[in-house]
């Protein structure tokens, strides 16, 4: 399973480079940033401190959706629980599903929002499920950098199994071949029938 971070129009380049540093010390190299530059700015290179690599490397978007293309399963980010969605996970349970899906799912993207107002309705839309960190406050909510670092240690587990990740099953193969056809029937779009 591959782990992919999403930050949605990042406002401080400092936040970026912080972020970058998390995934690094927690086994992750996959960063794309939507909707700024921000992450080349020399305040991100210096805060990303011997993780500069993870910025080199950033693939940039113009929106969400183009940023998820070819993800098989999204989550955003929420600093609030928001009960009307069917899927949504705190970093814990979050962790235990993709556990779940390892070998079901092999890209995942891990989405926050901006600094000043998270995600909007139409990004929370586009992603499969939704997972907020339970706080004794609801304000102030987690700095940016802070969120993604969360996540990402929480998540190490998931990266850890990858590297031992067995192959998929010749009857989970040929599920997904006779499953297909079904799904194009009755026009589910790729990658939102997840469980």
């Amino acid at each position: 399973m591959q782990i992919i971070f999403v930050l949605v129009r990042p406002a401080v380049p400092e936040n970026i480079g912080a972020a970058a540093r998390a995934l690094k010390t927690m086994g992750f190299i996959e960063l794309r940033i939507v909707g700024t530059v921000a992450h080349r700015e020399k305040q991100a290179r210096i805060l990303a401190h011997a993780s500069t690599d993870i910025l080199d490397n950033a693939q940039e978007f113009s929106d969400l959706s183009a940023a998820l293309a070819d993800i098989d399963f999204s989550v955003a980010t929420s600093a609030k629980d928001r009960h009307d969605r069917r899927y949504s996970f705190s970093p814990p349970e979050l962790r235990a599903n993709l556990i779940g899906k390892q070998g079901a799912v092999k890209k995942v993207a891990i989405v926050f929002g901006c600094e000043e107002s998270g995600l909007s309705n139409g990004e929370l839309a586009l992603c499969d499920a939704l997972s907020s960190v339970p706080l004794a406050t609801s304000y102030p909510s987690l700095n940016l950098a802070q969120a993604v670092m969360l996540y990402a240690y929480e998540l190490s587990a998931c990266a850890t199994l990858t590297e031992n990740a067995v192959p998929e099953s010749a009857e989970w193969a040929a599920l997904k071949q006779r499953i297909t056809p079904l799904l194009d029937s009755l026009a589910v779009p790729d990658g939102k029938l997840r469980d």
